[in-house]
């Protein structure tokens, strides 16, 4: 194997491919990049995978000799960072990678490229097209409310449903629902459901720009192929039903507090430096004329802020939460306005974007749900 490459042509490519890379695993092999060099096609290939999910991406590069190696992924990064901006130089020699920029060299052990899992084939018959701002801006709106706690599969991936008429994610860790629903017709014959791992959705919403407006998607009964660019992500499929979170929708939610996102989010940001590191807890106190966001600390003291421009229509309340998954909330929300719909202190609380009407009449709704904290 033989090939040159500008460092920045390689670095956009490869920037977000160690992500990829397992951090603990069993195999050492998943710790490397597959690299593959064609030089009919001039083409590089490189793949990353922890076995759940598998990422490829093509690029051009001066190729002279094409072959095939398996290189530590987190030695690569930190030489091809460390070079400076010019032309590198790759060549492989008695699995050697060596290494060449300017004056630096670098010789790179290279691991056994046949224990390297296969690689699924990128087939685009059939694929569905998303719209690629559409997809990115769903990932963003429930990818934070995904549960970290391995035991609980379900909960750490997001429910991605499609209708011939619109398209739903929904994520939860129990403690708080993010939906999103954006209704927009799109080509397809019958409904689909999947619970998709938040990994390799997160890596597509970080390559997804201005350039490519759609993403191709092979949905079937255990994976799902999305390619974007020179790009494909394959990801396994969770098993298993996702819970009726519908359930926990409340439907009486009576006292509306209507108000500016960067108000309530700045003020939350301020109070919450003496809030309790046990609980996180930020309490807000509302009446029709009056909101107060108040936080304790029996070791450090507390913090209190009154807030004057807001609307409020309900009975007085007394509501506590978690100023992180308050604050994860209110980071998400794209308008300026906010509203938050309460029940009882103790009841699930709503947050909504206002709705974003288009010319065509696609729309996009994000409703979130959050458990109140309880006030003692």
């Amino acid at each position: 194997m033989k090939f040159s490459i500008e460092k920045k042509d390689l670095q956009v490519n490869i920037q977000h491919l160690y992500n990829i890379v397992p951090n603990k695993n069993t195999m050492p092999i998943l710790t490397n990049y597959l690299i593959e060099a064609d030089e009919q096609s001039g083409k590089m290939r490189f793949t990353a995978t922890d076995l759940e999910i598998t990422v490829v991406v093509e690029f051009e590069a001066n190729i002279s000799e094409s072959g095939k190696i398996a290189v530590s992924a987190r030695n690569f990064n930190e030489i091809i960072n460390s070079l400076p901006g010019s032309i590198i130089h790759f060549m492989v020699d008695e699995e050697i990678l060596k290494i060449h920029c300017e004056k630096s060299r670098f010789n790179l052990l290279c691991a056994e490229s046949s224990q390297f899992p296969l690689i699924p084939q990128r087939d685009l018959s059939n694929a569905l097209e998303i719209d690629a701002k559409l997809f990115k801006k769903m990932v963003e709106n429930t990818s934070f409310a995904v549960s970290t706690e391995t035991n609980r599969p379900i909960f750490t991936g997001i429910l991605w449903k499609l209708f011939p008429e619109e398209q739903l994610m929904v994520a939860t860790d129990g403690k708080k629902i993010a939906e999103f629903t954006y209704k927009k017709n799109i080509n397809l014959q019958q409904e689909i459901e999947q619970i998709i791992p938040t990994k390799g959705l997160l890596f597509l919403d970080k390559v997804i720009n201005d350039d490519i407006d759609e993403v191709a998607v092979i949905l079937e009964s255990n994976r799902v192929m999305f390619a974007y660019g020179n790009y494909t992500i394959f990801s396994h499929i969770i098993d298993g039903k996702f819970p009726d979170y519908t359930k926990a929708i409340p439907l009486n939610n009576n006292n509306i507090l209507k108000i500016r996102k960067s108000i309530l989010k700045d003020a939350v940001k301020r109070v919450s430096l003496l809030a309790s590191e046990d609980t996180f807890k930020v309490k807000l106190d509302l009446t029709e004329n009056v909101l107060s966001v108040d936080s304790a600390n029996r070791e450090e003291g507390d913090a209190s802020e009154k807030i004057e421009d807001f609307s409020y229509t309900g009975e007085p309340l007394v509501i506590a939460f978690n100023y992180r998954y308050l604050s994860q909330i209110l980071n998400v929300i794209e308008t300026d306005q906010v509203e938050i719909r309460m029940g009882k202190s103790n009841e699930p609380v709503l947050f909504f974007n206002v709705p974003a009407e288009t010319e065509d009449g696609e729309s996009g709704l994000a409703r979130f749900l959050l458990m109140p904290l309880r006030l003692k």
